[in-house]
């Protein structure tokens, strides 16, 4: 499977490119920002897009995702918990001093246990809520990716509405930790890492 990241916005979202090598058929995950470096990686490689997926719905991971909807002419994927937070994007930034773009057009609402397909390739859904309720996780063997829920040597943010901490640490415990131990995991912010080292080394996972 190709999988490309890019560093995209003022927060430094890790916008991801995922692809089957045989079909070149693929999808982009949390295109926040910088869309026309997101459309030349996925030209570079003559990667088809079938779908944009969000991991959640905050305005750094989906603050652009319109724009790269309606060049790319695909549709958008979303867990129905965060609509709110789609509904609100353009308002979401500007308290940050950040300018988004419209709200991008949901086209289907993701669900725990659904999967992702593109090509030959499927990742399976995890909701993983706390972080923001509609939060998920997309995994197969050997890879997740999850959002803003679990960082190398930290967690998400749950200091603001919508958000709680003990939620987040149940769907860490409950849907991320049972993963193996090699698995790669590739964050919505920073460095990649693996669910052995955060189980070793994290903190918060320690305590």
């Amino acid at each position: 499977m190709i999988l490309k990241s890019l560093t995209v916005g003022p927060l430094e979202v890790n916008c991801y490119i995922l692809a089957c090598e045989r079909t070149k058929e693929g999808i982009v995950i949390d295109p926040g920002d910088d869309v026309q470096d997101i459309l030349a990686a996925v030209q570079e490689d003559g990667i088809r897009i079938r779908e944009i997926v969000a991991t959640h719905g905050h305005f750094d991971h989906i603050g652009h995702a319109r724009e790269v909807q309606q060049a790319l002419g695909v549709p958008f994927a979303i867990h129905r918990d965060d609509l709110f937070l789609v509904e609100g994007l353009e308002d979401a930034a500007a308290l940050f001093g950040v300018r988004a773009g419209k709200p991008p057009e949901v086209a289907r609402f993701l669900a725990g246990g659904d999967e992702v397909r593109f090509g030959d390739e499927g990742l399976k859904v995890l909701h993983t809520p706390g972080h923001s309720p509609g939060g998920v996780t997309l995994v197969r063997k050997g890879l997740a990716l999850v959002g803003d829920c679990l960082f190398a040597g930290s967690i998400g943010r749950t200091d603001m509405p919508g958000q709680s901490h003990e939620v987040l640490m149940a769907s860490l415990r409950d849907r991320i930790m049972p993963l193996d131990d090699a698995t790669e995991v590739h964050p919505g912010h920073g460095p990649p890492t693996t669910i052995g080292q955060e189980r070793k080394y994290n903190p918060f996972l320690k305590m």
